[in-house]
């Protein structure tokens, strides 16, 4: 032993004349280092240094001294201990270092006692150790790595083990060329967050951005080309979907009037509707809501309480709320932008009631007063989705051109007489809502956007962010824990294996278009409620992952979590078939 650390021994009072004794001094040290001991514990360790078949008498020594709750080592006779370990062992073999046990044999056996480290010591010394609770490897690196400034750490981002460029079109599929151009568009400038906006600012803003992507014709897409679209509306979903990566109030409102106020008029009218109406949806001349859901009826739609009448008379239907229960609520667009209105209503020509029909109601003139008989009251602040203007809408008594019945499936002429080529009221009434099928598809796709921005954020926070680690190296990255990887990794699986399931969703939508498939249909609704779900809980489990990071605005979290909570509600459309008798035909 040399001397320096005799000294150090004899101002603590460590017994210095039995140099086996020292097999004890690391985990005498960590017992202390690692909390502070109570009596059951040190009755354990005082236990099981027993079973060591050497000087009892030190032994005791040891334990009385050093194993007191009662009479715990000072912070510089801690400290001693410590300094003698670090002066014992620079010298000693790495294979010293993996347990305490370990080191404290091979510092006994430099310091003098030789052949004594029998089988069994080595295994009372062993139950020694597992009795503190530590981890030996990582107690040892405390023990015998000098304490200072920990080396600096290269911040750069490593560059990718695979080829980024190759991954990329791998899961940009069929639609990737017009991915790359909307991600293009939403990094111009003009599309930079800016935090902190009230209410009103953001909504322009939002309604801003609206205006240059139907200026680059996507909210046409997937309109016929003399209507300015390409007619494909598997490229509209995509774009749909691209736009959910930068801002939920801006994808959502891009999807109102596009896909549900355009798509109405697209897939529920005629011909002369979409010669009159559909070019201006596109370019946003003629902005429109959906007017579906009512106070009382929230996804019952068969059930709603909006009546359209026919007057033949005047050749015209009257739209009407008959109580506030029919109220429509929750319309995105009809509080500030909306002009016109998809409604759906109870269709009555004369004393008969024939279900409900869609049918088109001017809101709001050119100068953006709200017609006759209109009532729009701005749904106000919300938990996310600020950027889009809610509101409720009432008529009283509103007139509407015969024309304006959306009449794909059902016409009414000038006489009242209704025809449809659905026979049955349940097949007509199913046929109309199966056009909402796209819809379910682009929520589902547009939530796995927001869950993949937000594992984006939490996985590259967890690869820079460095917290904890052993003295004298750099601090262990976040995602170096396993705890951290397993909190990450299986979402991040999970919302790979969500991409391939909607894009087989997306073919399959497609190719069944034209003949309805129950199967798709299902598989809408059922990657729906299971994504939109899925983005609530990775959201979460990302936010908790950034730490305080994850709660700032700036990093994007917050608003993902607040605009994502209301998937898992919209397009929620559940039909409920009531146990009639002249409800005949089941197979819908």
């Amino acid at each position: 032993m040399n001397e320096q650390a005799e000294t150090l021994l004899a101002q603590t009072g460590w017994p210095a004349d039995d140099p086996r004794l020292l097999s004890l001094l690391p985990m005498v040290y960590m017992a202390w280092a690692s909390g502070d001991l109570d009596a059951g514990e040190a009755g354990i360790i005082r236990e099981r240094m027993e079973r060591l078949d050497w000087s009892a008498k030190a032994k005791r020594g040891v334990a009385e001294r050093w194993l007191d709750p009662q009479s715990p080592p000072g912070a510089s006779e801690l400290r001693s201990l410590l300094s003698v370990v670090r002066l014992l062992s620079p010298e000693l073999p790495k294979i010293t270092r993996l347990t305490l046990a370990d080191l404290g044999i091979e510092m006994a056996q430099s310091a003098g006692a030789a052949d004594w480290a029998t089988p069994e010591v080595c295994e009372a010394l062993a139950a020694v150790e597992e009795a503190l609770g530590v981890d030996a490897s990582e107690a040892c690196h405390e023990l015998l790595v000098p304490e200072g400034k920990r080396p600096e750490v290269d911040e750069e981002e490593p560059a990718a083990a695979f080829d980024v460029g190759v991954m990329t079109r791998l899961l940009g599929g069929a639609y990737r060329d017009v991915r790359i151009e909307v991600l293009n568009l939403l990094r111009q400038p003009g599309f930079r967050y800016v935090y902190g906006s009230d209410r009103a600012t953001y909504r322009e803003r939002v309604f801003g951005w609206m205006q240059e992507l139907a200026r680059h014709g996507l909210g046409a897409t997937s309109y016929a080309e003399e209507y300015g679209g390409t007619g494909d509306v598997g490229r509209f979903i995509a774009v749909f979907e691209t736009l959910g990566f930068h801002d939920l109030s801006m994808a959502v409102k891009f999807g109102v009037q596009f896909g549900l106020f355009g798509g109405s008029i697209n897939l529920l009218g005629s011909d002369r509707h979409r010669d009159k109406y559909l070019r201006q949806v596109g370019t946003l001349e003629l902005p429109g809501c959906y007017a579906m859901t009512e106070a009382g009826h929230g996804s019952n739609v068969r059930d709603i309480g909006t009546v359209a009448r026919f007057d033949a008379g005047s050749d015209e239907f009257v739209i009407h709320t008959p109580n506030g229960r029919a109220r429509k609520v929750y319309i995105g667009n009809a509080a500030l932008h909306g002009r016109m209105a998809t409604v759906f209503a109870q269709l009555e020509i004369g004393d008969v009631g024939f279900g409900v029909h869609a049918f088109l109601v001017p809101i709001r003139d050119e100068s953006g007063e709200v017609c006759e008989g209109v009532r729009i009251q701005d749904s106000g602040e919300k938990q996310g989705l600020n950027g889009i203007d809610n509101g409720t809408i009432w008529f009283d008594q509103v007139r509407i051109p015969r024309d304006n019945l959306l009449d794909r499936f059902a016409t009414v002429d000038k006489d009242g007489n209704y025809t449809s080529p659905i026979v049955s009221d349940s097949k007509r009434f199913f046929a109309m809502l199966s056009t909402l099928v796209g819809g379910r598809i682009s929520v589902a796709a547009v939530a796995l956007s927001a869950a993949k921005s937000g594992l984006a954020i939490a996985i590259r926070y967890g690869a820079r962010r460095r917290q904890f680690g052993p003295p004298g190296a750099p601090e262990t990255l976040l995602l170096d824990y396993r705890t951290h990887q397993r909190r990450l990794m299986p979402p991040l699986a999970t919302a790979y294996a969500l991409d391939f399931a909607i894009k087989h969703l997306v073919r399959s939508f497609l190719a069944h278009r034209e003949n309805r498939s129950r199967e798709v249909e299902t598989l809408a609704a059922a990657l729906k409620a299971y994504a939109t779900w899925n983005t609530v809980r990775t959201l979460q489990v990302c936010r908790e992952a950034c730490g305080g990071a994850g709660y700032m605005a700036v990093n994007r979290l917050a608003s993902l979590k607040a605009d994502t909570d209301v998937v898992t509600t919209f397009e929620g459309i559940v039909t409920r078939i009531a146990d009639q008798s002249h409800l005949r035909d089941r197979e819908f």
